[in-house]
């Protein structure tokens, strides 16, 4: 990950902290390894860690890894990941079939929208203005820029599979060494518990586990989003 992060561009900040879910999530664990000095905290909606065998949970925490392992499945080739096997192996396959295919463009994301979100918010329908303008306009950003749908695909295919997540993070050279938030949402693809989470990083600060909310949070629970990150910043971003 860290060849895709334009480092010299960086050093013209003297500090700066950083935030982000899903595949951005492992920029700025990359940006907040201890190899950025200039990067003081980070703050993060997904944070996938496996917590110490042993370790008791809730029945809350359980219930997040059954939503794990109810994404990422078992057998992995039977369950929602079927597009992520065909992005990590075949990105230009389906890349191209989308370069030119708007309503295959929405019913991608619509799919991830769908099952990814909050039911109980009522906010991933189509029958929801705002989240139909938020769908359109990510449709647009890719349809309008050819073929930026096709180059997305190869996060999937340059860097960690979902299955080893968990022991890619928890990795000695992968760990997260600055001041760390994390803020985490039921219906999230991997609402990792505060114990996965520390098995990451050496400094986790802040960590909220949310009663609703999934993986587009910043939409979903925006001002959830923005409480979080003004304190843990507040607090633990130091220039």
């Amino acid at each position: 990950m860290s060849s895709s992060i334009d480092e010299h561009h960086l050093q013209q900040y003297t500090s700066y902290a950083a935030q982000a879910g899903d595949w951005g999530h492992w920029v700025v664990r990359e940006l907040g390894s201890g190899r950025y000095p200039n990067c003081k905290a980070v703050h993060t909606n997904m944070c996938p860690g496996a917590p110490p065998e042993g370790t008791s949970l809730t029945e809350k925490e359980k219930k997040g890894i059954a939503r794990a392992e109810w994404f990422l499945g078992k057998p992995l080739n039977e369950t929602h990941m079927g597009y992520a096997i065909e992005m990590r192996t075949r990105p230009q396959t389906i890349g191209v079939a989308f370069n030119d295919n708007p309503v295959g463009i929405m019913m991608f994301f619509g799919e991830k929208y769908n099952e990814l979100a909050d039911p109980s918010l009522g906010t991933a329908t189509l029958v929801n203005e705002q989240w139909l303008h938020d769908l359109c306009t990510t449709l647009s950003l890719y349809f309008f820029t050819p073929p930026s749908v096709m180059t997305s695909m190869l996060s999937y295919y340059n860097n960690v599979r979902h299955e080893m997540y968990t022991k890619f993070d928890a990795k000695e050279e992968n760990l997260i060494r600055v001041p760390l938030g994390v803020s985490t949402f039921p219906y999230d693809a991997f609402p990792a518990p505060k114990s996965g989470v520390e098995t990451t990083c050496t400094d986790l600060k802040f960590f909220r586990d949310h009663d609703h909310g999934g993986h587009f949070a910043c939409m979903e629970c925006p001002e959830e989003m923005v409480r979080d990150m003004r304190e843990f910043f507040g607090k633990w971003y130091k220039v």
